[in-house]
């Protein structure tokens, strides 16, 4: 990318490297999954608590 090219380095894609790739970036989609729930129950039980709920 720094000599201009817009696409960036070319990757060749192997079977192997499309799986890896797949793998990682599920992982990676789970974890961030599991933290904007995190977050959604946080800012539920603060809602709840400062509306005298709790």
């Amino acid at each position: 990318m720094a000599n201009g090219d817009p696409d960036g380095p070319q990757v060749e894609w192997t079977k192997e490297k499309r799986e890896e790739f797949r793998r990682k970036r599920r992982g990676r989609n789970w974890a961030l999954l599991a933290v904007l729930l995190a977050f959604v129950v946080l800012v539920y039980f603060v809602a709840l608590i400062r509306m005298g709920g709790g």
